[in-house]
């Protein structure tokens, strides 16, 4: 039992594991069975058996709690509650909490018609740290689900500069000053509108006696046509999260802050709208990068790596030790992990071997897939040093990867590839972005 304290007036939630774990004078009590779990619930108490999901591994045990979470939050409905947790060792009830509190958000700025919820409470001694958690959520789904007509690259830098209030911008970077400095980041932008013009931006939180300087680099494509390439009408309907790896950066970042850390920490945002216009790039277009590599366009689609070149040539020249991108990058990555499972690339094995460690305890899915060197071949071209897309319909998170790593030189570094998005579910209805591995990167961040 995690807490003993006696919370007057506020009614208690009993979360078990295991049969063994429920008082004699409870195991009579009959209880209403769901997929996951099994409930009951009356005026002084409810009771939580979670030993449907007990043999699960560490990770979706964490993960089904945060589910769980969410789930019970709405068939609570209102109230004010605690709870008493006879969990089992390779859980955190913290994932309960935070679930309970997302189920809580609501988008419903653009809708006419606004129904006010009751909102259950719930009480435990996370719930300052939770507190902070759900805050970062909240900003990141509120900015994926904002449109494109209404969030381009300036509105995304706005959003950043109001919520990251103990950062200092560094570096803003448009224009002329962009295309020189940041090629591919100005080519992939040029085909929009000018008041969509292409962003480079630089966020920095200081800590005087850190000596470990970390990079976020966030994907901010705020509407993905395609380019010249053009996507199918399927295919675009969800763009507007295509800026989800800058949203999720930036929700980190406000985490990395709120908690302290002792990290020199730099969030370098790549903003841009991938437009169709005949200023856009063209499949053929040989371009001269950052770092000074010729890259040949193969696909103006595979556009997010483009722009997270050139920012990562920047992370490696002010000498980081530890780069981390995130980017909703490629679909194969969802073709093979689907949505709720983000996959990540690590050019360090002890590094990968600590987040996936991490990412099991916090029940915050990663998982490793290989920078498999054998592809690398699939990004050759005649006439330039290489392609931005490899040359075979296989392996394209891969390839993606190897294609971001030439950019990288002699440092840690992990690269996300994230869907933003979630759908609804038997647990919660909520469809829209998502925040995704942000809390095992946290922890990560907290240990370096």
């Amino acid at each position: 039992m995690t807490s003993k304290r006696i919370h007057l007036r506020k009614t208690p939630i009993y979360i078990f594991f295991l049969k063994k774990q429920i008082p004699q004078d409870f195991k009579k009590i009959p209880l209403e069975d769901f997929t996951s779990y099994s409930v009951s619930k009356d005026d002084d108490k409810i009771l939580l058996n979670l030993e449907k999901i007990s043999k699960l591994n560490t990770l979706q045990k964490n993960y089904k709690l945060f589910l769980i979470g969410q789930a019970l939050s709405k068939y609570c409905k209102s109230g004010d509650f605690f709870i008493d947790y006879f969990g089992c060792e390779q859980t955190d009830v913290k994932n309960f909490i935070l679930g309970w509190n997302l189920a809580n958000y609501n988008f419903n700025k653009f809708q006419s018609k606004k129904f006010q919820k009751k909102i259950p409470k719930i009480s435990h001694e996370s719930n300052d740290e939770i507190s902070l958690l759900t805050e970062s959520y909240f900003f990141i789904r509120d900015l994926i689900n904002t449109p494109a007509n209404i969030l381009g690259p300036n509105e995304i830098f706005n959003a950043a500069k109001k919520f990251l209030k103990k950062f200092t911008l560094t570096n803003f970077v448009v224009g002329k000053k962009l295309e020189k400095n940041f090629p591919l980041i100005s080519a992939v932008g040029q085909g929009a509108d000018d008041s969509k013009k292409p962003i480079f931006c630089e966020f920095k939180f200081n800590k005087k006696k850190s000596k470990k300087k970390v990079f976020l680099i966030g994907k901010g494509v705020s509407f993905d046509t395609g380019g010249l390439n053009i996507k199918t009408g399927s295919g675009m309907s969800l763009m507007k999260k295509d800026m989800g790896g800058a949203a999720n950066c930036i929700g980190l970042a406000k985490l990395i802050s709120d908690f302290n850390l002792d990290v020199d920490l730099r969030l370098l945002l790549c903003l841009v709208e991938n437009s169709v216009s005949k200023k856009s790039i063209r499949p053929s277009d040989i371009i001269k990068s950052r770092n000074g590599s010729f890259v040949e366009i193969g696909d103006t689609d595979a556009e997010g790596r483009l722009i997270l070149a050139d920012a990562i040539t920047y992370a490696c020249e002010k000498n980081a030790d530890l780069i981390i991108d995130m980017a909703t990058l490629t679909g194969a990555s969802r073709v093979a992990m689907g949505i709720d499972v983000p996959s990540f690339f690590c050019n360090d094995e002890d590094l990968a071997m600590k987040l996936i460690d991490l990412s099991q305890k916090t029940g915050d899915p990663l998982w490793q897939l290989p920078l498999w060197e054998n592809y690398s071949g699939q990004l050759n071209s005649a006439h330039a040093d290489f392609k931005n897309i490899g040359n075979s319909m296989f392996g394209g998170a891969i390839t993606a990867a190897l294609f971001l790593q030439k950019f990288v030189k002699d440092i840690p570094w992990i690269h996300i590839d994230l869907m933003a998005w979630t759908k609804a579910n038997k647990f919660c209805s909520y469809e829209g972005g998502e925040a995704m591995g942000i809390r095992a990167l946290l922890e990560l961040i907290k240990r370096i």
